[in-house]
Order: structure tokens, then sequence, then C-alpha cells
């Protein structure tokens, strides 16, 4: 079995972008993040922020780190969003992964349906 990959091509490192997506972009919010969204063409460009709020490095490291690794694995069709932003909250350093998966997996699914 092929190994999955989140291409560097789809991640956002411009600030600008993310400063655009998070200023007009929709918002989804669990207990473990907020996933603000730009609607537009193509496969969306993704960013994982995590504030000093979460705690320290390490801390936003790991938050970093689940929301990438349940965002690669999920198989949700983001058609008709340009733009993806999880912003770590801070329960997300500590929880367990497949808790955040199935809490990614829903926010895209809420973010597809509004997509259209």
């Amino acid at each position: 079995m092929a190994r999955e990959r989140l291409g560097r091509d789809r991640i956002i490192r411009d600030r600008t972008e993310i400063r655009e997506t998070l200023r007009t972009g929709k918002a989804v919010r669990t207990e473990f993040f907020t996933l603000r969204y730009r609607l537009g063409d193509g496969p969306p460009g993704v960013a994982f922020l995590a504030g000093k709020k979460v705690g320290r490095a390490v801390r936003r490291n790991r938050a970093r780190r689940v929301l990438r690794e349940a965002f690669r694995t999920s198989h949700i069709d983001v058609r008709g969003v340009a733009a993806l932003i999880f912003i770590a909250r801070e329960r997300a350093a500590g929880a367990d992964y497949h808790e955040v998966k199935r809490s990614v997996e829903a926010a895209l699914r809420d973010a597809a349906d509004r997509a259209g």
C-alpha cells in the first residue's frame, strides 16, 4: 500500500494568504481546533497553527502534528474550498488521536457541505 502524503505544494506558506483566510474565511469550531476556510477552486492549501495559549513549544508542536496527521489520513472530499487553516486549541495537545481525527473529519464534512 502506498504511503499517503501531504505534499509540500499543499502547505500554505504565504502569510498574506493565511491572513486573508483568517480575516474573510468561514469558521467551524470544535473542542480541539478552529477550522477557518475560504471557498475557491482546486485542491485546498492547508496550514496548521498553534498559539502560545496551547502551551510551550513541545505542546504546540504536538498539537500541530496530531492535526496534520488527522487531516492527512482523512478521505473527505473538500472540493470548492481554496484554503484550510487549522488553529489548535489547548485540548488538542493532550487529546487522543482518534478523537481529533473524528473531529477533523466532521469539520471537513461541514466545510464541504457549505461549499456545495
